[in-house]
């Protein structure tokens, strides 16, 4: 049997998506308006422990623990684990261009800061 070779993976709590390849958060999205948050916390941090890619279901329950040198996030409880759709790889945050995600740019982010 050949090694898995999927390093994408979205983990869901109640209101938030949270977009890892590997152990990286590269996305972060509002479960109920969609919108893709530039300004989270999470976004480029890293998890610090995780399940592997086959056993993610195995994580339903517990709470992500992202770390970084200037700040640590904990999520709420998963309540789901899945592969991201092949178009929202797009948005993550490594794929933006330079501008795009303060949104000054074409980028499809926004900002979770009230206007």
């Amino acid at each position: 049997m050949s090694a898995d070779r999927r390093r994408h993976r979205v983990f869901f709590t109640r209101h938030t998506e949270y977009h890892l390849r590997g152990d990286e958060c590269v996305g972060v999205r509002d479960r109920v308006s969609g919108a893709w948050l530039s300004t989270h916390a999470a976004l480029r941090l890293r998890a610090l422990r995780l399940p592997s890619v086959l056993r993610s279901e195995e994580w339903i329950g517990n709470r992500i623990q992202f770390w970084g040198s200037r700040t640590d996030v904990l999520t709420s409880p998963v309540v789901a684990v899945a592969r991201p759709e092949i178009d929202e790889l797009g948005a993550y945050v490594s794929q933006a261009r330079a501008g795009s995600i303060s949104g000054m740019g074409s980028g499809s982010f926004v900002t979770a800061l009230p206007a």
